[in-house]
């Protein structure tokens, strides 16, 4: 019987037994949960909180440092392409410069060149003057003398002044 015993056990529903080891068990982890809840989870939440307000506000704050850093990069490229522009247009007005100095020196050289040349004339102008009053007069002693020589008198100083001034109107008018 042993056997029918042993089968007639197993085929027989047992009944929920309640035990206070289970019991104990039960409201032992009950008390954790709300001393956990009490005591840790809400310190470790604020503390989450925390560390996600901080996370927040450094990301916001590198994307305000980004936005300024963008900016700056903007105002300086902007002033990078004027200080282009404005070396432009130093090169430019001072080749403006150089050539209005280039054009006023060939024009003061021209005009001293002119004013040379003028007085290079002139100058020409009064030497040969002088050698034909020169010759004349030359030519006038020389045709006094032989005119001397053909009257063969002597002939006073105001004759000699109307000979040489009648001699030269006449070598002037020949030529």
């Amino acid at each position: 019987m042993n056997y029918a015993m042993a089968v007639l056990e197993v085929s027989t529903p047992r009944v929920l037994v309640l035990d206070w080891g289970i019991l104990f068990t039960i409201i032992n982890i009950a008390i954790l949960a709300v001393f956990f809840k009490i005591f840790l989870f809400d310190k470790v939440n604020a503390v989450l909180e925390e560390r996600q307000q901080l996370i927040g506000d450094n990301l916001a704050e590198a994307e305000k440092s980004k936005e300024e850093a963008a900016t700056m990069k903007h105002q300086y490229e902007k002033k990078l392409n004027e200080a282009d522009q404005e070396s432009v247009q130093i090169i430019k007005e001072a080749k403006e410069r150089a050539q209005i100095e280039y054009n006023k020196k060939i024009e003061e050289s021209h005009t001293e060149a002119a004013r040379i040349m003028e007085e290079a004339n002139r100058s020409i102008a009064l030497e040969k003057k002088k050698s034909m009053e020169q010759a004349q007069s030359e030519i006038a002693g020389i045709a006094l003398l032989a005119a001397q020589k053909v009257m063969q008198k002597n002939v006073d100083a105001a004759d000699n002044k109307k000979l040489i001034g009648d001699f030269l109107q006449e070598a002037g008018g020949s030529e």
